[in-house]
């Protein structure tokens, strides 16, 4: 079984999901692990899909060739080793909240200090917004801290200090996930 990772993107509109669901059906081939987001009118999607054994990859690139035809969607795949899919994925932690007025480097300076220390980037999320007040920038990161937990809380507050922004930082309980 050939496992596959999918990137897709395109103008937002209702459907989308269902459109590459749908492609993926007719293949019978198996959605294992997905990420998507709408971002200022883009709708963008990452996919793992499992092919079945009859399947080919030809057959793959067949059906997403008329996939972005049909909805003008934009495809890009590309075959995961097995070895890469037998590894373990990395389960977060703890999460990480940024929130305060938008600046360049916010998003560096977060991550730098967090890969000094070690601590892997699960899943990251950004958004700014304006308001009365100015542009406000929040970011939300789950992490896998690798066993260094407790030095993220000092470490981020360094961090806020040099930015001037909050950051909090809260340990992901077993029953939370």
């Amino acid at each position: 079984m050939s496992s596959v990772l999918l990137s897709i993107s395109g103008h937002d509109r209702p459907g989308i999901v269902r459109d590459v669901a749908e492609a993926m059906l007719h293949l019978q081939a198996n959605i294992e692990d997905s990420s998507m987001t709408a971002l200022r009118g883009r709708f963008t999607m990452m996919l793992i899909v499992s092919l079945p054994e009859d399947a080919g990859l030809g057959e793959l690139k067949a059906a997403l060739a008329e996939l972005e035809q049909r909805t003008r969607l934009t495809v890009q795949s590309q075959v995961i080793p097995d070895e890469e899919m037998a590894a373990e994925a990395l389960d977060p932690d703890y999460v990480i909240t940024v929130h305060g007025a938008d600046r360049v480097g916010i998003v560096h300076a977060v991550t730098d200090a967090l890969a000094a220390m070690g601590v892997s980037v699960v899943d990251l999320s950004t958004r700014a917004h304006s308001s009365d007040d100015g542009d406000v920038y929040m970011m939300a990161l789950e992490v896998n801290s690798g066993g260094r937990g407790e030095a993220i809380q000092p470490t981020m507050q360094r961090v806020a200090e040099k930015m001037g922004v909050d950051i909090d930082v809260h340990e992901l309980d077993d029953g939370v996930m």
